[in-house]
């Protein structure tokens, strides 16, 4: 298989990791789970996938807002395309978009409970994109700042 086709779950409930990865998998990508940012880290700089399908809360609060941010700072995997899956809007008035620009720098935000066909469809337009992610490319259109 393809570096394009590596995929990292990175959450810290494994029963969710457990589903996606079966799910991932079953369509013939190559999957690899983390369950905090720091052996996430680790598994990125190592595995170097093309795609990660990121959670918000994890053990000590939103950390995947951080982890997101920390993937979008360092030049050698800024490229990788970031999808945050998360049910922080079960637990915040706060609404997030990916029109949220550098305040949330994810491609796509989907919402827990995940659909099995809502998942594969985000997965797929990310890897199957003819134009890869490049750090910066979208101007802030929400509550984030824009880059000059």
């Amino acid at each position: 298989m393809s570096q394009k086709e590596k995929i990292l779950l990175i959450d810290d409930d494994p029963d969710f990791v457990m589903i996606n990865r079966t799910i991932l998998e079953s369509e013939g990508y190559q999957v690899d789970a983390a369950h905090d940012p720091d052996s996430a880290w680790e598994k990125i700089k190592s595995w170097k996938p093309a795609l990660i399908c990121l959670d918000v809360m994890m053990p000590s609060g939103t950390e995947g807002f951080h982890f997101a941010y920390k993937v979008r700072r360092d030049p050698e995997t800024q490229h990788i395309a970031i999808i945050m899956i998360t049910a922080i809007h079960d637990f915040s008035d706060f609404r997030f978009s990916t029109e949220d620009g550098d305040f949330l720098p994810v491609d796509e935000f989907i919402e827990k409970p995940i659909r099995k066909d809502v998942l594969l469809a985000k997965v797929k337009s990310l890897l199957n994109s003819a134009e890869p992610r490049k750090p910066g490319q979208r101007s802030d259109q929400g509550i984030g700042w824009k880059k000059n």
